[in-house]
């Protein structure tokens, strides 16, 4: 493992057979929110801290539970034992200059791992939706992703790639680690959907809604909103009402 990419396990789990979800920092956010959503409606547990010179700075409280006394920083690992999922959550974006050594090693940590399939969850800006009769998410997958079977038939929108180059725009890193799993011949899906910037938490809703049909982390016989559990920082998202004073 490379040095310039430290990880500190606070515990030894075995994550053989787990899916991998990473976010890709992108418009309005909306897969760092969805994995928000994942790890506080789970109750996920803390199981690394990632720290890389591809990752900004961020230090803050724990933004799941505010009378915890633990901080929280810019990369974070979250374990679900009870339905072998495992997130990695990206509070910052990556500083281009070592991105793609950043993601080369989180990929390579998970493979020792032994990770069975990873799914990336991002964004694109609204108005690349040429196709704006149909649904506003899209999908993209690895020829020896073992989602093809569910999205067929659910009858998802395929991502239109371009003819010189894989483009998700606004979408972040997600199709620089998309080429990374094909190199390491890697299962991988990416879900995003086209949105603005604002309040996007109910694009993160969204999200989790349509995951959870490929992936069914919560019961499919219950009201999925009812189930998920927006974490306690989301109080926070847009800070305190206007001052009175300023008027």
């Amino acid at each position: 493992m490379s040095q310039m990419h430290l990880w500190k396990f606070f515990y030894e789990s075995d994550l053989s057979g787990y899916t991998l979800v990473i976010p890709s920092v992108a418009v309005g956010n909306v897969g760092q929110l969805a994995c928000d959503l994942l790890i506080s409606s789970l109750k996920m547990k803390k199981l690394a801290s990632v720290y890389s010179p591809a990752l900004i700075p961020v230090l803050g409280y724990d933004p799941y539970d505010l009378k915890s006394t633990n901080l929280s920083c810019s990369c974070e690992v979250y374990q679900c034992e009870s339905k072998n999922i495992v997130v990695l959550q990206i509070r910052a974006p990556l500083v281009y200059k070592y991105a793609r050594s950043f993601l080369e090693n989180v990929i390579s940590t998970f493979m020792t791992k032994q990770i069975k399939n990873i799914i990336l969850l991002t964004s694109s800006y609204a108005h690349e939706n040429k196709l704006i009769s149909t649904s506003p998410f899209r999908y993209l997958m690895t020829d020896n992703c073992s989602y093809e079977e569910e999205i067929k038939k659910l009858n998802w929108t395929k991502h239109q790639e371009d003819q010189t180059r894989l483009r998700i725009y606004g979408g972040g890193f997600a199709t620089m680690f998309f080429e990374i799993c094909k190199e390491n011949l890697l299962p991988c899906l990416i879900l995003y959907k086209f949105c603005s910037e604002g309040d996007n938490s109910p694009d993160a809703y969204d999200m989790v809604h349509n995951l959870n049909k490929v992936l069914p982390v919560f019961n499919q016989d219950k009201d999925i909103f009812s189930q998920l559990l927006p974490p306690a920082s989301w109080k926070l998202l847009f800070g305190g009402p206007t001052p009175k004073d300023i008027y």
